[in-house]
């Protein structure tokens, strides 16, 4: 195959050692895991390796395919759709569940085989499974059909976000993670810009704002595009087997993973319900037009592109915990904003501030999770934690869908998205650091 250009190259570590095993490699080539709630630090010549950043970005584009084709493009174009399909509020809150559900089922998949299985090849697999659901929706002729895509569509996210994290990251220096994983959610943001941009453009040269299928293919197309570009110019490393992924073994002991997990519960509800409704919302409740609610969604991947590349810098200074905390406040005020009958100037930033702060969660949790445990073991602890995360996601839109038919407004809904925010920005504001006598050791499974 030639060659590969200097920038997808990989920075590959030094080999286990027989009395280390792989928390050694770990600590060798990636850093010495940090006292939690602390910027990471790094030992030997870590820090003096530079980033791929060309591999990095390569890698952190397929959380678009997941997460913005997969995801959050419903709540750009469910509006058409349930004026095309006739569907209530409840049936597009079943649609978030149904995606959440297959992800939850996906994460479950790849917990179990992660320890046998390379984490680049289930990258390249969830994105395969992902594509088809896309092209599913995109032909979709019935409210059943849509269901069907969304479902695949969550179920290729799982082995998407496992494991993009770990190869994105792989020899990046502990002190720079933060910022090198800030990236996956950055390039999110800048596609979900492009997605309203491309939709409302298409729908002027078409004269009709109710065109949204063109949109599903157009991304199925892309999707394949960068497979191809990861299967030519991307060579992951291979890792270190594990005989058993050990998942809550290894989170069990990551100092504070219970104020983690819950404050990731209440992030799970908050982020598959904001998004879902926010079209909907916008003009039933806000009365913008069809054009200003698809455009808003810009203002929403603006605000995410800026904010994960911040927050994430700002972890490496500040710690993890601390940032997550800070995020999650921003979020719970947005929640609030959007339950109210605000003007419409206040209704967009505070839309551009939820973009900011909780689209820059997902890479800190990943970003948390991977100061302290090694790659293969990273796919086991991520999916662990989203056992608990996938049954807030899936009952997140139902409940949202069903108190907004309830009331008749979205007011409820926002209310209770703010309070399960307010939760998770507590779980992580108390979080106590460790006592300095307590090492802070990878756990090897």
């Amino acid at each position: 195959m030639g060659r590969l250009p200097d920038v997808f190259a990989v920075i590959r570590g030094p080999a286990p050692s027989s009395s280390g095993g792989p928390a050694t490699a770990e600590a060798t080539h990636r850093g010495t895991a940090p006292p939690d709630g602390a910027a990471p630090g790094d030992v030997g010549g870590a820090s003096r390796e530079r980033v791929r950043w060309g591999r990095v970005v390569l890698v952190a584009l397929s959380g678009v395919v997941s997460h913005v084709f997969g995801r959050a493009t419903v709540g750009v174009l469910v509006p058409a759709m349930a004026d095309d399909l006739d569907l209530s509020d409840t049936l597009i809150g079943a649609l978030g569940s149904a995606n959440m559900g297959a992800y939850f089922a996906g994460v479950i998949i790849v917990t179990f085989t992660a320890g046998r299985i390379e984490p680049f090849t289930l990258l390249r697999a969830g994105i395969i499974t992902t594509t088809v659901g896309i092209a599913v929706i995109g032909t979709a002729t019935t409210a059943l059909a849509v269901v069907i895509g969304t479902a695949l569509a969550g179920l290729g996210g799982g082995g998407i976000w496992l494991t993009a994290p770990v190869i994105a990251s792989d020899g990046v220096p502990a002190s720079r993670r933060g910022a090198a994983l800030g990236t996956l959610t950055a390039t999110m943001g800048a596609a979900f810009i492009g997605v309203p941009l491309a939709t409302t453009a298409l729908r002027s040269i078409a004269a009709d704002d109710a065109v949204w299928r063109p949109i599903w293919l157009a991304q199925a197309a892309l999707s394949v595009l960068l497979l191809l570009a990861l299967t030519v110019f991307v060579r992951a490393r291979r890792t270190e087997r594990v005989a058993a992924t050990g998942g809550l073994g290894a989170l069990r002991k990551i100092h504070g993973w219970k104020r983690a997990v819950v404050a990731y519960m209440g992030f799970a509800y908050m982020t598959s319900s904001f998004a879902n409704f926010l079209g909907r919302a916008l003009e039933g409740d806000h009365d913008f037009s069809r054009t200003a609610a698809t455009l808003v969604f810009s203002g929403m991947g603006a605000g995410s592109m800026v904010g994960a590349l911040a927050f994430g810098r700002l972890s490496d200074r500040i710690g993890r915990p601390a940032t997550m905390a800070t995020v999650m406040a921003l979020s719970a005020g947005t929640g609030a904003v959007m339950s109210t009958r605000a003007p419409g100037e206040v209704i967009v930033i505070a839309v551009i501030i939820f973009g900011a702060a909780s689209f820059s969660y997902p890479s800190l949790v990943a970003t948390f999770v991977n100061d302290h445990v090694s790659d293969r073991t990273f796919a086991a602890v991520l999916g662990t934690m989203t056992m608990f995360y996938g049954p807030a996601s899936v009952v997140g839109p139902a409940a949202s869908g069903w108190l907004a038919d309830r009331t008749g407004s979205f007011s409820a809904t926002y209310l209770t998205i703010t309070a399960l925010a307010l939760t998770a920005c507590l779980c992580m504001a108390t979080k106590r650091r460790p006592r300095p006598e307590v090492p802070q050791d990878s756990p090897v499974v």
